[in-house]
C-alpha cells in the first residue's frame, strides 16, 4: 500500500510539473525561431511550385497547338482537299471569326477550316475554334524563307503544308521557360524539350 501511494504521489508531482509546462506558452526566442524557418520554408518552396505552374501550364499550350496541327493535317488528307490553320484574334467571341494577319503572334488564338488560306473561313467549313491563351504566354513562329508564311499554315491533301510552314514556334510563359515546336517537311510537329534553341536538322 505504502509503494501504491508513493507511486501515485509521483504521478500527481509529474502531471502538475507537465501542465506547468505546458501552460507556459512559447517564449519571444521560439516564437523568432519559428517565423525564421516558415519563412525560410516559403522562400524556397513558392518558386519552385511558381516554376511546377508555369511548365505544367506552357506543356498544356504546346499540347493544345500540336493537337489543332494534327487535327488539321488529318483533316486535310481524309477530305483529299485543302485544310487551313490560321490565326484568329475572334475565333470564339464572333459567330463568323477571320483569320488576322495584323500581327504573327497566335496567342490570340486560331481557326481550322476547311480550304486555302484564300478561302474565308465561315460557320459552314470551320472545324475548330482556339480562343485566347493566358495572359503572359508567347507563341511566336520563326521562318527562314524569303517570304514567309507566319499567320497561316496549310495543309494539302498528302498531308503536307504548302506553302511552307514557319521553321518552327517558340512557346514561351512570362518568359520564364521556353519550348519549340518544329515542323518536318512532312508536316508534322514535334515539341523539344525546355531550354532547347534549335530544331534538328
Amino acid at each position: 500500500m505504502q509503494r501504491n501511494a508513493e507511486f501515485f504521489s509521483y504521478i500527481e508531482k509529474n502531471d502538475k510539473y507537465t501542465m506547468s509546462i505546458a501552460s507556459r506558452g512559447f517564449t519571444l526566442i521560439e516564437l523568432m525561431v519559428t517565423i525564421v524557418v516558415v519563412a525560410i520554408l516559403a522562400a524556397v518552396g513558392i518558386p519552385t511550385m511558381g516554376n511546377f505552374i508555369s511548365q505544367n501550364r506552357l506543356s498544356g499550350n504546346v499540347n493544345e497547338f500540336i493537337g489543332a496541327t494534327m487535327l488539321a493535317r488529318s483533316e486535310a488528307i481524309q477530305r483529299g482537299g485543302a485544310v487551313t490553320m490560321c490565326r484568329s484574334a475572334n475565333a470564339e467571341t464572333q459567330a463568323s471569326p477571320v483569320c488576322d494577319t495584323t500581327t504573327t503572334d497566335w496567342t490570340s488564338g486560331w481557326l481550322i477550316y476547311v480550304g486555302t488560306a484564300l478561302t474565308a473561313p465561315t460557320s459552314a467549313n470551320i472545324l475548330a475554334r482556339q480562343g485566347p491563351f493566358t495572359t503572359g504566354t508567347s507563341i511566336a513562329p520563326t521562318s527562314s524563307a524569303t517570304t514567309p508564311t507566319l499567320t497561316t499554315i496549310t495543309y494539302n491533301a498528302t498531308g503536307i503544308p504548302s506553302p511552307a510552314p514557319p521553321d518552327y514556334f517558340t512557346f514561351a510563359f512570362n518568359t520564364n521557360f521556353s519550348r519549340l515546336v518544329c515542323f518536318s517537311p512532312s508536316g508534322r510537329t514535334t515539341a523539344l524539350p525546355v531550354g532547347t534553341t534549335a530544331c534538328p536538322t
